[in-house]
């Protein structure tokens, strides 16, 4: 199979799942949830030169996580840093939308990741046999068919924080949210992140508030999976 997609998302998505049937040597399996990706994510995020562009369906906390590193390449003024996600995520996951500063919504068949349009990780839909799979590829026409999907879904995306608004929390409250779902107490977070513990009082006190949390351990539940 030497053709490629120009449909759209979910015509990519079902060339990607054929190559992978196939055995096809274009792409390089990276274990279930990418486990190769997690474990090198610091040099990877370190390896990004000109652009990352990465969307994802229906993340997990953890997963989001996991990720941290390379969504802190949003903070590089030399980087085109462009995330995508589903409305459904945002509502799950309430700190998304302030963690991915400049998230876009739109219909997200499955994941993709392309760093610098040069190298390129890529999932399959959910429900598929292979969910939960990624692979990677650097050919040329396999990344350039990626860009292409990618952009055909950022062109149909629009802003999860309306133009003018700032996110709902703050940086900070984010990392705090990540260190209290991580079972950090107030002083553990406090000397991670060079602030007093006052602070970090004062912080927890309000993103409970703007959860509309009853309490810190609904407030954990709030962050990591919207439900309680």
């Amino acid at each position: 199979m030497t053709s490629t997609p120009d449909d759209g998302p979910r015509q990519f998505f079902h060339w990607v799942e054929g190559l992978v049937h196939a055995g096809d040597p274009r792409l390089t399996s990276l274990g279930a949830a990418g486990g190769a990706i997690r474990a090198g994510v610091d040099d990877l995020a370190r390896s990004v030169r000109r652009s990352l562009w990465h969307m994802t369906a229906l993340p997990s906390w953890g997963e989001v996580g996991a990720a941290r590193p390379l969504a802190e390449v949003a903070d590089s003024p030399r980087v085109e840093y462009r995330y995508v996600t589903t409305p459904r995520a945002t509502g799950r996951l309430p700190m998304l939308t302030s963690h991915h500063r400049g998230v876009r919504l739109a219909p997200v068949v499955a994941p993709l990741l392309i760093v610098d349009a040069s190298l390129v990780f890529v999932g399959v839909p959910r429900g598929n046999p292979l969910t939960g799979g990624v692979w990677s590829s650097t050919i040329p026409h396999v990344v350039a068919a990626a860009v292409r999907c990618f952009e055909h879904v950022w062109q149909g995306s629009e802003p999860a924080v309306p133009p003018g608004e700032d996110p709902p929390f703050t940086r900070r409250m984010v990392d705090i949210a990540f260190l209290l779902t991580d079972g950090a107490s107030d002083r553990q977070i406090a000397r991670q992140l060079h602030v007093s513990e006052r602070t970090v009082s004062a912080d927890v006190s309000e993103v409970i508030r703007r959860l509309g949390a009853r309490n810190r351990s609904h407030a954990i539940a709030l962050i990591g999976s919207g439900t309680y």
